[in-house]
């Protein structure tokens, strides 16, 4: 959540690169298998499942017999195909990479941009630097390849430290410093932890620079490291909240602090209720642990009567006792695997969106805080947020978490009064950030030339725009037309018709294998 201040010839030609660097997206093609395909096939691998008791999840997926296995960094998690209704295969970037880059590579330097370009679109900034820069010297005229080429030569120099001793006494003693190239973590997690988070903050920094280079927008580049902090615990977020009179923003997970040019959030997994839901499945993790000890001492030939939380008395065989527990840990493994999926993306979430806004500020993308309304801040800044399998996916898809907020919507803001920044500056409030991030979404999927023109206009203090008394809704008509209530119509059409991959899949997943009994994935 952002809470600092924030001609003619020369827009036509950025609008024609900009469509020119839209054109780059390739067409993906998708197969469906149903889980009773699978225990034939050894090493398959897919990417969006549906569990056979509930829910459904984007994940890099390994299946050998009736094994299947789901990495997600750090964790993998075993289970067996009748454990799911479904899985659809494909959906995954970074396995579809390697042929994507065979190809490109036989080709040009405009299938290598090509390449490239859906690469960046979907979370993979190393493997699109390393394309763009195959691109520049199959072509070194080709464009907007060469811009953007330059702006790797230009980040390729790391960044000193900025003062760090405000964020170290925030923090507290009990902190450490984890660093990229661009960025600098001030930290209460492992090393790991912040090793992963500084990455991602990496990848962000470098795709928001390619992004703009390709439209011929010349930012300028941080002079200190972007720093962070990231606490492990709310309470220590909200003190600090407090110490500083900032209480306004106590609903929020992260914030960019503008005076300190300093990104803060927490651990999510330390409240509300990914808090409430894990602590349960620890417990729950502790008691099959023990009952599984307890199985492994009982004598051959002897019962056991199981009594865990929840579930009736049980009295079984060795043999029925080891296949109950084995069920009940597999069940937990799905709820788990959810809730870690769930913490990912709000954290890795917040991690992202806040980094935009301290990008915005510093490479002067508005050059002044009011250059910009805040539905066009936050919206913007909801593009970087998307988390699937538990990495960052780049801004070229669909919000897994704002497209369901907007949906639920019970009344959307018209258009008119989004432009005048009705439902912003109250703190976070859920229905405003999701129909900034959808209006934005459309207008940069839909309206490309024209949502470049609404930036150089907000950009440009000697426009026409500047001199209106509503300054952004005025450059906003300039670039979009004045029929609003035709824009707002189309707006929504789009949106209404937006699926995530896991919808698009849902109705042939469910139709794969039908099952008496079985909930529908929620």
């Amino acid at each position: 959540m952002r809470r600092s201040g924030t001609e003619s010839n020369s827009l036509n030609r950025r609008e024609a690169r900009f469509r020119r660097g839209l054109a780059f997206l390739v067409l993906m093609c998708v197969c469906v298998w149903g889980v009773g395909g699978l225990a034939a096939r050894s090493s398959v691998r897919a990417d969006l499942v549906y569990f056979a008791k509930g829910a459904e999840a984007q994940v890099p997926v390994t299946t050998d017999g009736a094994s299947i296995r789901i990495d997600i960094p750090g964790r993998s998690f075993e289970f067996l195909k009748d454990d799911f209704r479904a899985i659809v295969p494909g959906h995954w970037p970074e396995r579809e990479w390697k042929a994507r880059e065979a190809v490109a590579l036989a080709g040009g330097a405009e299938a290598r941009a090509t390449a490239a370009w859906w690469a960046l679109e979907n979370g993979l900034t190393p493997q699109a630097e390393s394309m763009l820069k195959s691109a520049h010297q199959a072509d070194p005229g080709h464009q907007p390849t060469a811009r953007m080429v330059a702006v790797l030569a230009r980040l390729a120099k790391p960044c000193p430290d900025p003062d760090l001793e405000p964020l170290l006494r925030a923090l507290g003693g009990a902190s450490e410093v984890a660093r990229g190239p661009h960025v600098v973590l001030v930290h209460q997690h492992t090393a790991e932890e912040a090793a992963e988070r500084v990455d991602l903050l990496e990848r962000v920094v470098t795709t928001y620079y390619l992004l703009f280079a390709a439209q011929g927008i010349d930012l300028a580049l941080p002079d200190h490291r972007l720093a962070s902090a990231y606490f492990s615990e709310h309470k220590d977020y909200l003190a600090y909240l407090r110490a500083e009179n900032l209480e306004t923003f106590r609903l929020t997970r992260g914030y960019f602090h503008p005076t300190l040019n300093a990104v803060l959030a927490y651990d999510a997994r330390s409240s509300g209720a990914l808090k409430q839901s894990g602590e349960p499945l620890a417990t729950r993790q502790r008691e099959l642990a023990a009952w599984k000890s307890t199985l492994e001492r009982l004598p051959s030939g002897r019962r056991l009567q199981i009594q865990l939380r929840g579930e009736s008395p049980r009295t079984m065989s060795r043999g029925q006792a080891q296949k109950y527990l084995e069920e009940l840990q597999r069940d937990l493994s799905r709820q788990q695997l959810l809730l870690e999926l769930d913490r990912r993306s709000i954290d890795l979430g917040t991690a992202a969106h806040e980094m935009v806004h301290q990008l915005v500020a510093s490479s002067r993308l508005a050059p002044h805080h009011d250059d910009f309304p805040l539905w066009l801040h936050e919206g913007f800044a909801a593009q970087f947020e998307v988390i699937r399998g538990g990495r960052w996916a780049g801004v070229g898809r669909a919000h897994d978490l704002r497209l369901p907020d907007w949906r639920v919507i019970p009344r959307r803001t018209s258009l008119p009064l989004l432009l005048e920044d009705h439902g912003f500056g109250r703190g976070y409030q859920r229905d405003s950030y999701a129909q900034a991030w959808a209006l934005v979404f459309y207008l940069r999927k839909e309206r490309p030339q024209q949502f470049l023109t609404f930036l150089d206009l907000l950009r440009a203090p000697d426009t026409r725009a500047s001199r209106s008394k509503n300054r952004s809704a005025s450059a906003f008509r300039l670039a979009f037309g004045d029929d609003l209530e035709k824009l707002q119509n189309d707006w929504h059409a789009f949106l209404d018709g937006l699926k995530t991959p896991l919808e698009e899949s849902r109705k042939d997943a469910t139709s794969l294998i039908p099952k008496p009994g079985i909930s529908k994935p929620n």
